[in-house]
This record gives C-alpha cells, structure tokens and sequence, in this order.
C-alpha cells in the first residue's frame, strides 16, 4: 500500500490530493475519485487507474481482501489508525509490515531528469534573491519582503513555494525558523533570507544572509565563521562518509571558533519531491550518504537576543564527483 502523496508521484506521476496505490502481482493500481478520471489518465499512463468513490485508501483494502495476500507492507507515517484498524479486520491473518524506509532509500538517487528539475527551481530562487535587492529599504517589513520573494518566484516560473519562506531581521534571525511578520527593517540590520520553489514538482532550499548598514565586528567574525564551515563541508563532502560525519565536520569548525554550542540544528538533509527527505545529514544517520543524491550545507550560529546567521547551498553526489548546484557567492551582502 503506497499512500504517501510524494511517493505516489514518484512511481506512478499521480499528483491528485486523493490517491493511493497497490502494488501486487508485479503490478500496480492507483485508486482514485471521479475528479481525477482525466488527470489519472493524463499523468499515470503506466499505471492501471480505478474510479471509484470515497476514500482512496479504503476501496483500495476492498480490493486488497480479494487477493487474500498473506504480507501487506503499509507506509505507517502516512496512514491513519483507523484504516490500520480497517486493515487488520478485514485481513486478521495478516500483519501489517513498515516500509517507511523502502521508498525513501530509492528516491534518494536521482535521476539526470530530477536533478536538472532542481536545478531549475534553484535557478528561479536565486534569480528571485538577486531580483528582490532593491526592495530593501527602511521600513519596509518582513511579511512583505516575503511576500515579494513568493510572487517573484511564481513569476520567474515557479508553481509555488516549496516551504514557508523564511525572512527574518535583527534578532529574529536568531529564531531558527521564524516566521515574517510586521517588524520593520531598522539601518544596521541582518537580515536571513530561507526560501525556496517548486518546478516539476522539485524543490530548491537556499538560505543568504544580508546586512543593512554597516555590520558589527561581532557579526563578521561570526559569518566568516560560518561560512567557513559551509566550505570546509562542500569541499569534503563525499559518499564514503555519512551524514553524522559531514555534520561533524562543519561542527569542528565552529566548535574550533568558540561557536559549536550555538549550531543548534543539523547540517543538513536530502531534497527532492519534499523539501526534508532522506538521507539527513544530522548526528543522527550513521548511514554512508548514497551516489546521485540532492543534499543541503546549511551550517548556523543563532545568538538569542541578537542574530542568527545561516548560509544553505544545495550540492549533487554522483560518481562523476561533486557539484554545489548554487552558482550565487555566498559571500555576505551588505546594502
């Protein structure tokens, strides 16, 4: 049973917010609702395509007990309780076996297709970070500078963000994942920019940093501080190590400036489909990063109370070496 709506789309094209899929037999069936009759169609040319009414979901188990399979491997993030229940009452002899990992290992390793569906979302989002520079002026406040990044991004071809954006001044920054709202931008000021966008259904995820008005010593110390971590894991980053290493990696660096205690979130994760998908590149994966995969570098000092500084890059490991997929400078800008 496949119901995660990204890993719908990556086996069948399916992109309809009610669908689900079996694979059985060494095939496979999406069930759907009379909405999508044409879109099905149009989008899953490959894949056996059944109408019916209600949940996707529930027709599917229906079809399933006709089967009478003796194993049903369930994605259980991305089910409910009750269908599990519905499940295991209409097939008591069966017990439903996890496969979250299954379908996040194969997305991992992109196609040349994906990638270069990434590298055109990338593209829009830092063609949209060069076009929104003039926009920022005294008084001007978070929620319409991302405001401005959102329509420029669907302007330049997007077909929407791929996460909230991210813009933060002066001490919000220093908020991990804030979120923009009426705090007007002071002379003086960083300010973090995290955004991204959808082509293809791919994603892009960039963070830059800029400062209005001159910035403190303080400041500088602490971005170049950053961004030499950034550089230190672009240019180590490879598929013999694993994600705990390369995040380890970028944490020596800051940990060596005094500043390790105030990275608070890992380096970094895959991108694809979804904006966080696997492999993370966090303490936590001990696994070795696999060939063809998209990874974000976003190595952060977040000081509460002052400002945070965060600096992401996109990077491609395939057998061919490795290829930072951003052609903007990560240098800090200063207006």
């Amino acid at each position: 049973m496949v119901t995660n709506a990204a890993d719908i789309r990556w086996l069948t094209g399916f992109t309809g917010s009610n669908g689900a899929v079996l694979v059985a037999g060494g095939r496979s069936v999406l069930f759907t609702d009379g909405r999508y009759t044409v879109q099905a169609a149009i989008e899953a040319p490959s894949t056996e395509v059944r109408i019916t009414s209600g949940s996707s979901e529930a027709n599917l188990i229906q079809h399933m007990v006709s089967l009478r399979p003796k194993h049903v491997w369930v994605q259980m993030e991305a089910v409910s309780f009750s269908l599990v229940e519905s499940l295991k009452k209409q097939l008591p002899s069966v017990i439903p076996v996890d496969i979250a990992s299954v379908f996040s290992k194969l997305r991992a390793r992109k196609t040349s297709q994906e990638v270069g569906s990434i590298k055109t979302a990338l593209a829009i989002t830092e063609q949209t970070f060069s076009e929104v520079l003039p926009f920022i002026k005294e008084g001007i406040s978070e929620n319409q500078l991302a405001a401005e990044i959102d329509y420029r991004q669907r302007l330049l071809g997007a077909e929407g963000s791929s996460f909230d954006t991210i813009v933060a001044f002066g001490p919000n920054s220093a908020l991990p994942h804030a979120r923009p709202g009426g705090t007007l931008l002071q002379r003086g000021t960083p300010i973090l920019m995290d955004f991204g966008c959808f082509v293809d259904g791919y994603a892009s995820d960039m963070t830059r940093m800029v400062h209005f008005g001159p910035a403190s010593s303080k400041f500088v110390s602490a971005y170049d501080a950053v961004h030499s971590a950034l550089q230190e894991a672009s240019k180590r980053v490879s598929t013999d190590m694993s994600g705990a290493e390369l995040d380890g990696i970028a944490r020596q660096v800051l940990t060596k400036q005094g500043l390790g205690d105030l990275f608070s979130h890992s380096l970094g994760h895959g991108v694809g489909l979804e904006i966080h998908e696997w492999p993370g590149v966090s303490s936590r994966n001990k696994e070795l990063l696999p060939s063809e995969c998209v990874i974000t570098l976003e190595p952060g000092v977040y000081l509460p109370g002052n400002f945070g500084i965060r600096i992401e890059n996109m990077v491609h490991l395939s057998p061919k070496g490795i290829r930072t997929l951003n052609t903007l400078s990560t240098d800090l800008v200063i207006l």
